[in-house]
């Protein structure tokens, strides 16, 4: 079981279907599901799929951390509080690298 740090969970990959396993796999590891097709089911594909005010934890195998500022502040606040944050990117910018944990394929 992996330690959850309170940062951002960033699955890194250009294949999306990579990604999608990966933050499957890394949602069994934190605890949120048993094996990978119950966190499938609970997994989103776009961070605006999600109600991040409600929510209790964040899955979704597809974002952009550049796309908007204010969403990825808010994710940031999430993980911040201790509620896991696992998001697919199929890269990260530079300046984001600090505030992240930072997955690749060939770690999972």
């Amino acid at each position: 079981m992996i330690k959850k740090n309170n940062k951002i969970m960033v699955c890194i990959s250009p294949d999306e279907r990579q990604r999608e396993i990966m933050v499957c796999e890394l949602a069994v590891r934190v605890g949120l599901a048993v094996v990978r097709s119950d966190a499938r089911k609970i997994m989103k594909h776009s961070i605006y799929d999600i109600d991040t005010s409600l929510a209790y934890f964040v899955l979704c195998h597809t974002f952009n951390f550049r796309e908007s500022p204010l969403t990825t502040q808010r994710l940031y606040e999430l993980a911040a509080r201790g509620i896991a944050v696992i998001v697919g990117v199929k890269k990260l910018p530079h300046e984001y690298e600090i505030l992240s944990e930072v997955f690749y394929p060939e770690q999972l």
